[in-house]
């Protein structure tokens, strides 16, 4: 009886344990479960935020990069007569009503989408962007309600708004609305979150700022014939037109909307294109030029080419700069004068005490100014708000310096080492934004610098004849420094080379970072006896100019430089942005400018597994 106790009780106890192993199972098992849900739910969280984050980057995509396509498809549809100029009502051309008509907005606007959408990389994607580990953020974006297939997504359609006028006047800044959808995803490991955004991207159409060139000319040539070249050494990454004709040979690289009237030099449309094999260049007409090139010469034109465009007319005078000077900004009454530009720090004690100046130099008078602030002047030894041509105070400059006569030299720092073009310190302060302009030549004589660089390094072409691009802020309002240079009556801006006094030279491998508008040319003093000491002029911005002026002289066969400098231009993508320096001369096409907003509406969330 004892013994069948003691096995009931072994029985009961083996019952228990198998009992309590198979709750402990279960409580585990419940466990894992709950840690990996709440660890899916982390992460999910995570992916939400992660792509709220990438909803406000998308922001800066859409006033950059996007943006900057924006310009160009209205500066093509401009060209091309699709839109009227800013005399007019841009997208309802010919109507003279107090109001567009909204349909013929929504038209207009229409076509501007249709134009801009293939502009974007992909059909409007961007990304995936990594920003930390695993975690990852793309986009994608739409004008047309045509959402691209990326991010491992098919194409697909979506509603989409009207475009619409919102404010303006003929003759004068209009406002616009362009409706876009944009599918923000975001992803860490397995979880995936999309947000997709309604929106409308709000941007003002004007006269557009000749700033916005890499390379302008009236009249290319030197007659009817070819005499000036882009060849293999031509580098240009922004807009460049002429009113008259190109000429080209061998392999040109242009990474901006190429266009030319005619007008001028040949009289009619088309460009001259000389071969390895020809002495003498042919000219193609438009209709010669599909494909745009002849024998061995095949120039590249990764933003297209336009052999028919409307000219671009010049300004006739700079009396728009001299009365914005005379306002409130520095006026200079008698010339040539010597201008130097550099940056400061007001020293401790001092009412402005370690605040950042631009200081602006006039023979052996002294200006400074603050950002948004006054422009000071020192008087017998005490700095005192600087007073306009009628002897008001100029209490916010307007950053227009005026020089009746010319300027003798301009220049910035001098550099501490001569030939390290790096040793010398920055003429433009982060926050000044500056024209200097003159009814007679101006001569550069030393380095110009921003003191926040737009780009980290200068365009230039491998020796496997791949294009280095560098890597340049397009935004505005990020880098808001900008000089520009504009010499009227039929003045030159003379890069000085060649003289006897070594003081009215540029140092080596000059650095010029301004956008330069001369009424006649852009050039290099003496370029045809200079030495070739003075190495490349490295220009970031643009050039501006009736004339294509020479820059040195090189052996046809070699390459080499027999004399004067050469020339890198980069050009500063900010200014397809809108940016242009104060009171720069405008044309009369219609141009993005840098206003502009992106509104966000409605979203709505998918997790995506």
């Amino acid at each position: 009886m004892r013994t069948r106790t003691q096995g009931m009780a072994i029985v009961q106890t083996l019952f228990l344990i198998l009992l309590l192993m198979s709750v402990f199972t279960i409580m585990t098992r419940l466990t894992l479960m709950n840690l990996q849900q709440t660890g899916d739910s982390i992460q999910m969280t995570r992916t939400l935020a992660l792509a709220q984050g990438g909803r406000n980057f998308a922001q800066t995509v859409l006033q950059g990069p996007v943006g900057a396509k924006l310009g160009d498809s209205i500066i093509y549809m401009a060209q091309n007569n699709m839109i009227g100029n800013a005399e007019t009502w841009v997208f309802a051309a010919g109507y003279t009503t107090p109001r567009p008509p909204a349909n013929v907005v929504a038209q207009g606007l229409t076509a501007l989408a249709a134009d801009v959408q293939p502009r974007l990389p992909g059909a409007g994607c961007y990304g995936p962007y990594t920003v930390s580990g695993s975690q990852q953020i793309s986009l994608r974006i739409t004008f047309t309600g045509t959402l691209p297939a990326c991010d491992g997504q098919a194409s697909s359609t979506v509603s989409i708004g009207r475009g619409r006028f919102i404010s303006g006047a003929r003759s004068s800044t209009q406002q616009y609305s362009l409706p876009y959808v944009m599918v923000v995803a975001a992803s860490e490991r397995g979880a995936k979150r999309t947000l997709t955004v309604n929106g409308e991207y709000r941007f003002n159409v004007g006269n557009g700022s000749f700033a916005r060139y890499a390379l302008l000319t009236d009249q290319h040539q030197q007659g009817t014939s070819a005499s000036i070249y882009f060849t293999s050494r031509t580098l240009f990454n922004g807009p460049v037109h002429t009113n008259g004709n190109f000429a080209f040979r061998d392999t040109p690289w242009f990474g901006g909307a190429v266009s030319s009237s005619g007008v001028n030099d040949r009289g009619t449309p088309g460009g001259f294109f000389s071969t390895s094999t020809s002495t003498t260049p042919a000219f193609r007409t438009p209709t010669q030029l599909n494909p745009p090139s002849y024998g061995t010469t095949v120039p590249v034109f990764n933003n297209g080419v336009s052999w028919s465009a409307p000219t671009v007319p010049f300004p006739n005078n700079s009396n728009n700069q001299a009365a914005a000077a005379q306002q409130a900004g520095l006026y200079i009454p008698a010339g040539p004068s010597a201008v130097q530009l550099s940056v400061g720090l007001w020293p401790a004690g001092t009412p402005l005490a370690n605040q950042k100046y631009q200081a602006i130099t006039v023979g052996s008078t002294q200006y400074r100014a603050v950002a948004d602030g006054p422009l000071y002047q020192l008087v017998n030894g005490t700095w005192q708000v600087a007073l306009n041509a009628s002897n008001q105070p100029i209490n916010r400059f307007n950053g227009v310096i005026y020089a009746f006569g010319g300027i003798s030299s301009l220049r910035g720092p001098a550099r501490t080492t001569a030939s390290n073009p790096n040793s010398s310190g920055p003429a433009l302060a982060s926050f000044s934004q500056i024209t200097i302009a003159g009814n007679d030549d101006i001569r550069i004589t030393g380095d110009l610098k921003y003191e926040n660089n737009p780009c980290d390094g200068a365009l230039t072409r491998n020796s496997d004849g791949s294009i280095n691009v560098p890597d340049c802020s397009d935004d505005p309002l990020v880098q808001k420094n900008v000089l520009g240079i504009y010499a009227s009556n039929g003045g030159d801006i003379k890069i000085g080379a060649g003289n006897t006094s070594s003081a009215l030279n540029v140092p080596p491998d000059v650095q010029i970072h301004a956008t330069m508008m001369a009424d006649n040319e852009v050039n290099v003093e003496n370029s045809t006896s200079a030495s070739c000491s003075y190495g490349t002029a490295y220009i970031l911005g643009g050039v501006i100019e009736r004339k294509y002026g020479a820059f040195g002289q090189f052996n046809t066969s070699t390459g080499a430089c027999t004399s004067g400098l050469g020339r890198s231009f980069t050009y500063d993508q900010r200014m397809l942005n809108g940016l242009a320096p104060p009171f720069f001369p405008t044309t009369t096409m219609t141009n993005l400018l840098v206003d502009r907003q992106v509104i966000q509406y409605g979203q709505s969330e998918q997790d995506r597994r």
